[in-house]
C-alpha cells in the first residue's frame, strides 16, 4: 500500500495520451462510422458536460477532426452563437483537459510565454521563469481554445504565428529553450 492510500486517499490516475476511442455516432448522433480518440479518465481540466447539447453536424466533424488528426481549426461565426462551447462539449465527451483564452486587450504577451518572477528559495530572493499558459498548455495533453482570434494583440499573435503549425515548436528566447508540442496538444480558435 502507498501512503495515500494508508491515510484514505487515492492515488490521481494521470493519463498522457488518448487511451481509448469513442463512437462518434454514439457519442454525438452524428451518422459517421468516425472514432474518435479520448481519454478513458477525466480531470479537472475537462469542462462540464451539458447532456442537453446539441451538436452542429460539420462544425462537429471539424472539431472531431482537430482532435483525432491533431489539425488546427478555427470556427467562425457571430458574437455569442457558441462556437467556444461547441468545442468545449466536443473536449467534454473526449474527456479532453480543455484551457480557454479570450485574446482580448488584456492578454499580453507576457501572460501567453511568462516571465522572470522573485521568489523566496532557502531564505534568499532570486529570480526564476514561470512559465506563461502556453508553454503550460504545450507541454500537457491540453487542447487550448483562442476565444476571438481577431481580437489579439500583434504582439500576441506573433507568440501564436509559430505554434500553428502541427509540429510548431515554441522558443523561449529568455531561456534559450525550444518547447516540442505534447502528442496530446491540440489547438483552436474562434
Amino acid at each position: 500500500m502507498t501512503s495515500l492510500e494508508l491515510a484514505g486517499e487515492t492515488p490521481e490516475l494521470k493519463i498522457d495520451l488518448p487511451d481509448t476511442k469513442v463512437s462518434v455516432r454514439e457519442v454525438f448522433k452524428i451518422d459517421s462510422d468516425m472514432e474518435a480518440p479520448a481519454f478513458s479518465v477525466a480531470t479537472d481540466r475537462v469542462p462540464d458536460l451539458d447532456p442537453a447539447y446539441v451538436f452542429d453536424h460539420d462544425t462537429t466533424l471539424a472539431i472531431l477532426a482537430g482532435f483525432a488528426f491533431n489539425r488546427r481549426v478555427m470556427v467562425q461565426g457571430y458574437h455569442g452563437t457558441g462556437k467556444s462551447t461547441h468545442i468545449e462539449q466536443v473536449a467534454a465527451r473526449l474527456n479532453w483537459p480543455c484551457v480557454r483564452i479570450n485574446l482580448d486587450s488584456h492578454i499580453s504577451r507576457i501572460d501567453l510565454v511568462g516571465k522572470d518572477a522573485i521568489v523566496l528559495r532557502d531564505g534568499k530572493q532570486v529570480t526564476e521563469f514561470r512559465e506563461g499558459i502556453l508553454p503550460w498548455a504545450l507541454q500537457s495533453p491540453t487542447a487550448i481554445v483562442f476565444d476571438e482570434y481577431d481580437a489579439g494583440r500583434p504582439d500576441v499573435m506573433f507568440v501564436i504565428q509559430r505554434v500553428l503549425e502541427v509540429e510548431g515548436k515554441l522558443t523561449l528566447l529568455d531561456q534559450n529553450r525550444v518547447i516540442r508540442p505534447h502528442p496530446a496538444f491540440r489547438m483552436f480558435s474562434t
